[in-house]
């Protein structure tokens, strides 16, 4: 049996190495593009542009004052502002394609004709979504870190450790919750209704949350809330946000095996 549960990963694994190495070059590539950036919005030369920027419109650039650091250029530009879109696509995609995904094409049904039992199938599936947001993120730091020494600098390797565990664990809570959805459901469209809610709704809430009062007080319904990424560059990790990412994670497995458990698959 932990040999067929270890073979299953395997091949999700090999199932989705062209996913894996195409996001990996691309969150690559967007952190090192990114850095190359930096000497531009350190050295003041867009400064009074941005200054006359509309109030409400700030949540889309960051604060000027980060750009003056590395740790807060880092956490504003690359990781709070663009890596959360990228984040939601592939999470999207990746919880979907593991859950209603198999289940569309009539794979599910032969997974569960296996002789591993269906907790085990979705603690599997879940694993390897563990695996594909812990890979991605790696490559997303070592983008950074790369262009941070292309452009002369330097940067403690605690801030990049932090952002790095961080934005695994936000991947992994949002392709939770999607997963989890789908593998209960089986309703494609749904699910990927849901992982569009989720994932755009949180970051246009955590986006306009800074400048407009009224969505203030519903800020924590956003997912990215919890990963304040320049906070999390400067200051340090908050252990609630860890716990609320870890509950989330937590619930969304929990559901998805009882629910899974229960219900019948399509055949196609």
């Amino acid at each position: 049996m932990r040999s067929s549960v270890r073979n299953l990963f395997l091949k999700i694994i090999r199932d989705k190495k062209a996913f894996i190495i195409g996001w990996s070059i691309g969150l690559l590539f967007l952190g090192f593009a990114m850095m190359t950036f930096y000497p531009s919005f350190s050295g003041g030369e867009i400064d009074q542009l941005l200054t006359d920027l509309q109030p409400i419109l700030q949540g889309l650039i960051g604060s000027i004052q980060d750009w003056k650091q590395i740790p807060g250029y880092i956490g504003s530009q690359i990781f709070d502002i663009r890596l959360p879109l990228f984040i939601g696509v592939m999470a999207i995609l990746l919880a979907v394609g593991l859950s209603v995904g198999e289940e569309d094409k009539g794979q599910l049904r032969t997974l569960v004709a296996l002789p591993i039992s269906r907790t085990k199938i979705v603690l599997t599936k879940w694993l390897a979504i563990v695996a594909v947001c812990t890979i991605t993120s790696v490559a997303t730091v070592l983008g950074v870190f790369i262009g941070v020494l292309g452009i002369g600098e330097s940067v403690d390797g605690s801030v990049l450790l932090r952002l790095g565990f961080m934005t695994t664990l936000l991947a992994t809570a949002l392709a939770s919750i999607i997963f989890a959805f789908g593998i209960a459901t089986g309703f494609v469209g749904t699910t990927k209704a849901v992982g569009v809610v989720v994932a755009a709704g949180s970051f246009l809430l955590t986006t306009f949350a800074q400048s407009v009062s009224w969505l203030e007080g519903v800020a924590w319904l956003s997912i990215f809330h919890y990963f304040p990424a320049a906070t999390v560059a400067k200051e340090g990790i908050a252990f609630g946000n860890v716990l609320v990412l870890a509950l989330l994670i937590a619930v969304s497995l929990a559901a998805a095996i009882f629910f899974f458990r229960r219900r019948d698959i399509k055949d196609t």
